[in-house]
Parts: C-alpha cells; structure tokens; sequence
C-alpha cells in the first residue's frame, strides 16, 4: 500500500496553488504621521474585570475579546491539560448542549471561540445581548464531558502526530526544551503519555483556578455606544462571575550554555536540513529595548530583504529563504535564526549565518538599512491603527505591562530617535555567537561530520522528535552478523513466509482516508509477475491512476487532463510504490541496501535498513525488532514547493490468506497527516488483465 501515498503528494500538487516567493519591499522613508491613536473609554466591573470599549461606527459589528493575564503554568505528567480544558470551554453548558449551544450562535449569524486563557467572539450589533448572554453561559457554566474530553484528547494525539513528522516543528520543540529545560513551562512537552493521564478533574481544576474576572481584560470593539456596553454588561450574568485569588507562580531564568552546543535530530532519508541557531534573550515586552531590538531583527532577518535572506538565498542559494526572529516576554525571550538547507551545503549555511550574526554586532548597520527598517516599522504601526481593535489592544497591554500611558502615542518618535548604535548595541545584548545552540533536524549521517567543528561542548548531542536526549545507534552496536539482507529475509517472513507470497497471484485492496474534509477512495492492485495498478478517486470519480505493466507504465490524472508515460528512469521508484511489499523487490531491481542501526519508534526498537536508488533517492525503512514487521518508512522527494519528506507508519496488521497486510496507514508530508484504513483485501479473484493495459 505505498503509490497511493504518494499520490496524496501529488493529489496536493494538481489540486493546490505553489506559494510563490515574494518579496516585502519597504516603503521609501519619509517623515513620522502624526499619531491618531482613537479614543477608548474603560471601567472596571465590581468583580475586577477591567473592561475597554472602542467606539467605531462605520459598519454595524461589535467583537468581544477578553485575555486573562496569568503567568505560566508548568503541567507536568499532564501537560496538554491546559489546552484542552481551553477547548471544552466551548462544548456545551449546563443549560445548553453542544448542538444546542452550536445552533443558537449560528442563529445569530455569530462567532464564538475559546481558549485557555480567554475568548473571542462577534455579531452584528443588534444580536450584541443574545451574544453576551451565550458567551457568559459558555464562560460561567461550562459542563465538561467525558466524551467531549475524549475528542479533544484525540485531537491532541492527532497534532502530536503531526509535529513529529514536521522537521521545522521538530527544531521548534527541540528549540524551547534546550533554551529552557523540561521543568519550565516554556519547555515542557506534550506527549502520547501526558495527553493520555489528563482526567476530567484536571480540566475543572483549571477552570476552577484560573478563570477569574480579575485578572481579565474585556475588549469591547464596534458600534457601541461605552455607556450602553456599561450598563449592559452590568445587567448581564457576567455580574454573577465571582472574583477569586490566583496563584502567582514564579520560575529560575535558565542559563545560557557556556559555548556553542551543536544539536542533531536524526531524520534519515532527509534531503534537506531544518537549522536553526538559538540563544536565550531578557527581553521584556514594552521595554526600552524593545523597538531598537526589533530594529535590528528586521535588518539581520524579518524580512526578504534582510541580511539572512540575501546571504543564504540570493548569494549563495542554499536555501529558499532564511530569517530571524527575537521574541519578548515576561519570563524569558529568545533569539533565533532558521532556514531550510540543502544536506551537502549544511555546514556553510551555518557559516554564513554566523557571518551575518558576527557582523551586526561587530559594524554600525548602515545608514539605509536603518532609514529602510524605520519606514518598515512606521507604515505597519500605521497600517495597523486603521482597525480599531488595536486601540484596545495597545490599551490592554498599557495595563498589562505597566507601560507609559503614553507608549504608543510616542512609538513613531521613539523609532525615529534610534541609531545605528543603539542597533549594534542590543546586537551584541541579545545574540550570542559563542554561546548559542545549533539545532540541525536532517540525515545525521549526511550532516554530522559537517557540523562536528561548530561544537565546542563534549560532542553532538541527539534528540528525538519528542525533545528527548537519546543516544545513536552506531551499526558497530548491532548485533554480530546481522545485515540488512537479515532484516529483509525476517520480514519477508513475519509476513507470512516465501511459500504463501508465492501463491499470491493477485490482491485487491480498497482503503479509504478525509483529507481537508474530503472522503477519498482508493483502489490498489496487483498481478504476477509484473502487473500494478493504483487509483485515487474522489466520488467515484478518478483523480489519480498509475497502471504499470512489465517495463512499461503510465501516470494519469484525468481531472487535469493529464496523461503521460512514466520514464524508464523512473519505472523502478513507480514500481516500489505500487507494489503491496515493495520493500522485497530491492534485491531484484539491484537497489542497495544498509543496516544503519536501531532507532525507538513509538516506544519500541526497529531496525533502520536505509535503500538508495541508483537515481540517489534514499528510503530507510524501519523494522520492528520483536515482530519483524515494517513499522514505518521515511522518503524525500522532490515537489513544486521544494523537497519534501514523506512517513508512513504502518499499523493493525491483519492476517489474509496467511499474509499480514498493514490496515492502518498513516501518511505525513508538510503539514498534512492522512489515515488511511483498508476496508478490504481480496486474493486470487482472478484479476482481468484489462486492468493493466496501458
């Protein structure tokens, strides 16, 4: 079961736009606006909600936003906790059931949602009672369900799932546990065990804790007059939400490594690595550093006209696009820097990103860059106070972060008093060149050697996709005498053994998947010796069909219009993927294999047995250590967006005919996870070769 995922990829590719690279030129610098930042009026309710009101008449809408400011929380064994209490807030009341709640929101023609630490929601004017009135029985009388705990908790594995086949999600999470450490709410991490022990209790305890009016700031945006929203949220059932203590929580900074620490998150098969440079930053939100800082990021790397970009891409071209980023908090802030290299060119990207940060902290950015980073940032503040909700937005965050009253109202002047020194200044502040991490998710094999001389702590350390430290699995430390040959001849058995394959004279399998909310079919078939046929269809209708036939073979998409044969070059990665156990077919197509070690996947060991074609694709296929059995592969390829890699983890083996086909598949490229389940398998019904013809 293996062309039609791939043909997943490439059903994205027809049916999707490629995003094409565009470039954010700066307006040319002209003199500061004055600053119009619009009134907004504000009270505090009886039970310390501090609420804002911004006037805007033009269009009949009014918004409702509210943010409670707690400070961090660490979840522990049950982290995910947080989260999904945030999302049963909209699951029905104890008045209202979900469909009930769902259906007199839509009768509005409203928008409702929640999160964990507040809500948004909008109407036209005239439904403002009947949406404050939903919204406080949301906010005051939630009733947490097993059942809707359990759809979140899913929905939660579902995203894990996700992320752990996304290289640059991969670098994020790996990012935050070393900026931080797993005992600090920043770097912590969900996992399958945390989401699983999470219990109703947890999710009320939450709710219980936390949400508090007192620590609430409401954003009331719209057609609304601020003494009708006074009077009317004082008759509301917001008036009955009690006020309470909360918790102040506090945590240690985590300190910076004394020297570069040089991080690796193994991806075989990878032809591209996903590399980010990292430091730690006490940036604070509001600060006096805060604009210069910004500044600098957006010369070095905010944009695709910065240093980073024009280094990385345009100079040297190894890389669709690099930036940076500096972010600012309360606890702690970071820097970081990030693109997406070729393996081969690994160690001189990180070369030239070094060169830039090195740069903007040695020399005064120049005087254009500095007139081009103000323009910048002048015509996105402006930009920005055309919607009224940044009024109360920038109020909101006066208050919360004990700003000047007058921050904003002087932003422009204080981005126009910032020199060229006060640039190099916050440079050498909050980047580290020496004492950074670099984080490389990619083919270990390819990039290690590359990236050992950046290293100057006691050797590269490993992490998994988790953000577990693990140690790799040298083919030195597998058992004597074992080979890949070995690998292969087990699984071949633990599949059913060589005599029952050789009766399987045909097999069809139909299996179905959703893919961004639609019901897709497949159809997979195959006949000896040399017969293939897959099919993606969507209502009956086909997308996507490979038909191969001894050395010859075709592609079609009949919704394109496309039909074209498949190059003899390419036949044998065709025929890999449209065979049921294509993995067996290497030793005949001449494909080289290796054992390359033992690797965890999903808590268990699997041998790694990587394939290279004689076109230089690589695929390493994992093989559970007890059972055998192919448990997962992991392919690039190349597409219109880029190289892309491909994982498909097999599950739910069942047993046909005495062959155990794998009736669970799931699928990641990019950001998309398909679960495909076979509905049936069929053997030796006689296929017609009229299926086959080309």
């Amino acid at each position: 079961m293996r062309k039609t995922y791939s043909f997943l990829l490439l059903l994205l590719v027809f049916v999707g736009t490629a995003k094409a690279q565009t470039r954010q030129t700066p307006p040319e610098p002209g003199p500061a606006p004055k600053i119009e930042l619009g009134k907004y009026e504000s009270f505090t309710l009886k039970n310390g909600l501090k609420v804002y009101v911004v006037e805007n008449h033009k269009v009949p809408v009014v918004s409702m936003s509210l943010v409670l400011d707690r400070d961090p929380i660490l979840e522990g064994d049950k982290a995910g906790y947080i989260s999904a209490a945030g999302q049963m807030m909209r699951t029905g009341t104890k008045s209202r059931s979900k469909d009930q709640f769902d259906e007199a929101v839509d009768f509005i023609g409203a928008d409702l949602s929640f999160s964990s630490t507040g809500f948004s929601a909008s109407s036209l004017t005239k439904h403002l009672p009947t949406l404050l009135d939903l919204t406080a029985d949301a906010l005051l009388n939630p009733e947490f369900k097993q059942e809707e705990l359990d759809k979140v908790k899913k929905q939660l594995l579902a995203s894990l799932a996700q992320e752990k086949e996304n290289p640059d999600a991969i670098a994020r999470k790996v990012r935050q546990v070393l900026l931080f450490g797993k005992d600090h709410p920043y770097g912590e991490q969900m996992t399958e065990q945390t989401v699983e022990s999470i219990t109703l209790a947890d999710v009320q305890h939450y709710y219980n804790s936390y949400f508090k009016p007192n620590i609430g700031y409401l954003a009331v945006v719209g057609d609304v007059k601020a003494k009708e929203v006074k009077k009317l949220l004082k008759k509301s059932a917001l008036k009955n939400w009690k006020k309470g203590e909360v918790q102040q929580l506090t945590y240690k900074l985590p300190q910076k490594p004394a020297q570069t620490e040089v991080v690796i998150v193994d991806r075989p098969s990878a032809v591209q690595t996903s590399l980010a440079l990292a430091n730690a930053a006490e940036l604070k939100p509001g600060s006096p550093e805060s604009i210069p800082t910004q500044l600098m990021n957006n010369i070095l790397g905010g944009a695709s006209t910065a240093r980073l970009f024009m280094n990385l891409r345009e100079k040297h071209g190894y890389t669709y696009g690099a930036y940076s980023t500096v972010s600012s908090d309360r606890l702690l802030g970071y820097f970081a820097a990030s693109g997406n290299v070729r393996n081969a060119v690994t160690d001189s990207a990180v070369v030239e990103f070094r060169n830039e940060l090195s740069r903007i902290r040695s020399e005064p950015v120049t005087e254009q860059e500095l007139k081009d980073a103000k323009a910048y940032m002048t015509g996105s503040f402006a930009r920005g106070l055309e919607n009224p909700s940044t009024v109360a937005f920038y109020a909101i965050n006066t208050a919360r972060y004990n700003l000047p009253k007058d921050y904003y109202a002087n932003y422009l002047k204080m981005v126009e008093a910032v020199t060229a020194d006060d640039v190099q200044r916050m440079a050498q502040k909050h980047i580290t060149p020496d004492q950074l991490y670099i984080i490389a998710v990619g083919n270990a094999s390819d990039i290690a050697g590359k990236l050992e001389k950046f290293d100057k702590n006691e050797g590269i350390a490993y992490y998994n996709a988790s953000g577990d430290k693990v140690e790799r699995t040298s083919a030195a430390a597998l058992p004597a005498g074992l080979t890949a040959q070995t690998v292969l001849a087990n699984y071949e058995k633990a599949l059913g053994g060589k005599a029952n394959l050789d009766k399987l004279k045909d097999v069809t399998i139909k299996s179905s998947a959703t893919m961004q909310g639609t019901q897709l079919e497949f159809v997979q078939q195959q006949k000896s010796p040399d017969k293939y046929y897959v099919a993606i269809l969507m209502g009956n209708n086909p997308m996507q069909k490979v038909t191969i036939s001894g050395s010859k073979g075709k592609v079609e998409a009949p919704a394109q219009g496309v039909k074209q044969e498949i190059p003899a070059d390419q036949l044998n990665t065709q025929l890999l993927e449209a065979a049921i156990f294509g993995v067996l077919l290497y030793d005949k197509l001449g494909i080289k294999t290796e054992l390359k070690g033992i690797e965890n996947i999903d808590g268990k060991e699997a041998y790694a047995v990587e394939a290279q074609q004689p076109n230089g694709q690589r695929t390493t296929n994992y093989f559970d250590k007890e059972t055998g059995l192919l448990v997962k592969t992991i392919n690039s390829m190349q597409s219109p967006q880029g190289v892309i890699t491909q994982t498909r983890n097999y599950k739910n083996y069942k047993e046909v005919n005495g062959i155990k086909f794998p009736h669970i598949v799931e699928t990641s490229f990019g950001p998309q996870t398909i679960k495909t389940e076979v509905q049936s398998v069929e053997v030796n019904k006689g296929i017609s070769d009229d299926v086959f013809k080309l």
